[in-house]
């Protein structure tokens, strides 16, 4: 089964940015370990749906920013 496109270019644009800063706090351990483990987790799945433009929550929630009228 392929999945299809829901993450539009703005939408992908805001996630890697956030995913960026999530990374660079964890990476500093400036926070406690278990915010660094929940940093990293979370900077990845952002990551993960910029890379594959698909995002399994907006799917869920039948959110589509790719395929805009």
């Amino acid at each position: 089964m392929i999945d299809r496109d829901n993450v539009g270019v703005m939408d992908t644009a805001v996630r890697s940015i956030i995913a960026c800063l999530f990374f660079a706090l964890a990476v500093e351990q400036v926070l406690p370990d278990m915010v660094n483990i929940a940093l990293l987790v979370l900077g990845s799945l952002l990551w993960v749906s910029c890379a594959t433009g698909v995002c399994y929550l907006y799917k869920m929630l039948g959110i589509d920013t790719y395929h805009v009228n």
